[in-house]
Parts: C-alpha cells; sequence; structure tokens
C-alpha cells in the first residue's frame, strides 16, 4: 500500500520547503512592491539637501535706471545636515518594512507547506484504512450472504468503511486545496508534490526561563526601533530649523557706476516667532514617546508569546516521544493481534474494525503531534526573528 500511495507523487516535481519560500518571495507583489518604497526612499535622499530657489528681480532701485538682482536664501547649515540623516534612517525604516513583509510571507509559506506536508500524509494514512476496511466490508456482505455471521456485523463493517471513505474523500479535496494555494504563492504552474512529513528538530533545545534578548532580532521590534531612530533625528531637525538663516545677493541699490564689490548684500533670517519651533520640537518628542512606548508593549507582548511558544513546543516534542517511543509499537501491536484473533475466531467484524479504529487513530494522532511540533518551531523561530 505503502507503494501506491508513492507511485503518483514519482511524477511530480518534488518541492522542498526551502524552494517554496525562495519561489514565493520572488513572486510575491508585496515584496515587489516593497522593494520599490526602498527604492523610492534612496532616490529621496539626493533630495535632502533642498535649498529654497534663487529670486530674481528686475527693479529700479533710484528711479533712473532698471537693474537685475539675485538672492539665495539658506537655512543654517546642520538643518541641511540633519535632513540628510533623517532620510538615511527613513531608508532604513523602508528596508525594515521589506524585511517584516519577507518575514511574514516566510510565516504563511513554512506554515502552508507544513499543512501540505501533514495532508498528503493523513491522505495516504486514510488510503490505507479506506482500502482495507473495503476488504472487510466486502468479505462481511459475503459471509452475510453465506449465512455465517448476522446483520449487525455486515452494516457495521458497511457503516465503518462509509465513515473512512468519506474522510479520504474530504482529505483529498482538503489537499489538493492546499496544494493549489501554494502554487499560487510560488507562482508553479505545474503538480507538484512536497517533501514527507518529518521532525524539523530532531533534538530541540527548550529554554529554561525567557530570554529578554532573544526576541530583539524580531522585525516587527526591529522596525519599530528603525522608527525611533527617525524620531530621534526629527527631533536634531525641528532643534536646528529654530537656528537663525542666511542670505547672500548681487544687488544694485545705488547709481549704475557704483563699484561692483558695492553691489552684494548679506542678510540674516530671525527666528522671532519662536512658538512655532518649540510646537514642532514638542510634537517630534512626543512622536518619539509614542514609538518608545509602542516598542516597550510590543516586547512585554513578546516576550509572553515567546514563554507560549517554549511551552507549546515542549509539549507537542513530549506527545511526538511518547507515540514513537510506545505509542506506534502498541498501535502496530492491537492491528497485528486483532487480525489474528479475527483469523482464529476469536473476534467477530465488530471488534475487529473497534479495535482497528483504536489503533489507526493512534498513528494519526502521532501525525498531529509532528504537525503540531513544527508549527510551534515555525512560531517559536519566526517570533525570535530566525526564519
Amino acid at each position: 500500500l505503502t507503494g501506491i500511495v508513492s507511485l503518483p507523487a514519482a511524477a511530480q516535481q518534488v518541492l522542498t520547503e526551502n524552494e517554496a519560500v525562495a519561489k514565493a518571495l520572488a513572486n510575491n507583489k508585496n515584496i515587489q512592491a516593497a522593494s520599490l518604497q526602498v527604492k523610492q526612499q534612496q532616490q529621496l535622499l539626493k533630495s535632502a539637501i533642498n535649498l529654497p530657489n534663487p529670486e530674481f528681480f528686475w527693479e529700479s532701485p533710484t528711479g533712473n535706471f532698471y537693474t537685475g538682482s539675485i538672492t539665495q536664501s539658506f537655512e543654517f547649515p546642520t538643518v541641511y545636515s540633519n535632513q540628510y540623516r533623517l532620510q538615511k534612517k527613513q531608508i532604513g525604516v523602508a528596508q525594515q518594512e521589506k524585511k517584516l513583509t519577507e518575514a511574514e510571507l516566510k510565516y504563511r509559506v513554512k506554515v502552508l507547506y507544513l499543512e501540505v506536508q501533514y495532508a498528503d500524509s493523513l491522505s495516504a494514512q486514510l488510503y490505507i484504512r479506506d482500502t482495507l476496511y473495503e476488504r472487510i466490508m466486502r468479505s462481511a456482505i459475503r459471509q452475510f450472504k453465506a449465512g455465517q455471521i448476522d446483520y449487525l456485523q455486515q452494516t457495521f463493517a458497511e457503516t465503518q468503511y462509509g465513515e473512512i471513505h468519506n474522510l479520504y474523500k474530504q482529505s483529498l479535496i482538503r489537499t489538493a486545496s492546499l496544494k493549489a494555494q501554494l502554487l499560487w504563492f510560488t507562482g508553479i504552474k505545474d503538480s507538484i508534490s512536497v517533501e514527507p512529513l518529518g521532525l524539523t528538530q530532531s533534538q530541540p533545545q527548550f529554554l529554561s526561563a525567557p530570554d529578554s534578548t532573544a526576541i530583539l532580532s524580531n522585525p516587527a521590534l526591529l522596525l519599530l526601533q528603525q522608527q525611533d531612530n527617525v524620531a530621534k533625528q526629527n527631533i536634531s531637525l525641528q532643534k536646528s530649523r529654530a537656528l537663525p538663516g542666511l542670505a547672500f545677493g548681487y544687488f544694485n541699490q545705488g547709481e549704475r557706476d557704483t563699484r561692483w564689490f558695492n553691489r552684494f548684500r548679506v542678510g540674516v533670517t530671525i527666528p522671532l516667532w519662536f512658538g512655532q519651533y518649540k510646537s514642532n520640537i514638542n510634537a517630534a518628542k512626543t512622536e518619539q514617546q509614542v514609538i518608545q512606548s509602542k516598542q516597550q508593549g510590543l516586547q512585554q507582548e513578546l516576550s509572553a508569546q515567546s514563554i507560549n511558544a517554549n511551552s507549546e513546543m515542549q509539549t507537542n516534542w513530549q506527545s511526538v516521544q511518547y507515540y514513537q517511543q510506545t505509542g506506534l509499537r502498541k498501535a502496530q501491536e492491537v492491528i497485528t493481534t486483532s487480525q489474528r484473533f479475527f483469523a482464529s475466531g476469536e473476534i467477530d467484524y465488530i471488534s475487529l474494525l473497534r479495535n482497528s479504529n483504536d489503533a489507526y487513530n493512534v498513528y494519526q494522532k502521532y501525525l498531529e503531534a509532528v504537525r503540531n511540533y513544527n508549527l510551534s518551531v515555525i512560531n517559536h523561530k519566526y517570533l525570535m526573528g530566525q526564519l
């Protein structure tokens, strides 16, 4: 039966988890949009030092003739340096937003790939049960017609086969749907198969206490850190804008024959309306406080989630260990013993099918334990920024 199940998959392309993630990253439009946002912020870097346009005038200062003038104003030099640094920080925010988008996509694809693996394994197990129960049902029908068993045993065999066959058909639909989603994420057009369901980590290491520094690599937390850097730089920018500005120009305010070096003018802009600058500075400081509060709140939440994720890994690992060391072996013993007792006439169809159901349910619970353990590993890695 195992050979029969694996035959259709042999003709399909086997897609690994890493390949699925790589293809999804290359195919996803949100990642492409994030890359364009990084490019946009990089392009804006050249406009960080944005001087006001020069002022040109054609006027008659003495009333006797017309002459041209030009004036160029400047903000205090630190304004431009702070604007440049601020834009550099904005590039960092765009880059971190892209990393966050990538991490979220990796998480979704890894979880989806795991669900396809589980659905495939479950369908394979249900196919075995479906095939076995069909043979049992047909045997029960023949024996009932021969008068060797009663109607209850025949009906029970038919009911059990109907239940398993229904579950098997449902699993095929579920598997096809999950594979279609995976194909959509990866952009693959051909049919695929996935690697067999197995343990992601065979020897996991669990934390005895929460590690507050481990979650600092979480992409969402890193994004807030980068936004905090932007807010801090914005405070410096707003402070520098409260400093006097400069103006330099060329204009003949005397007679036509005034010497050329007397035609220049230099001025200073006085920030008299300090209230507006103070408001901008206070607003920038408040913005930084908001971001820092969000950062601390997210760090608290991630710490709690990491404790729960670590606990789930331990719980699911314990379940996997039980089935590997005891549960699967006992289930196989139940199947073998029941078949032997049935062949010798010591039990009837009802007992055989009930014992088989209990044993095969153990195999299904083992698949669920492996799926749950791998999922908890993915969750933990995502929280730690390790995907």
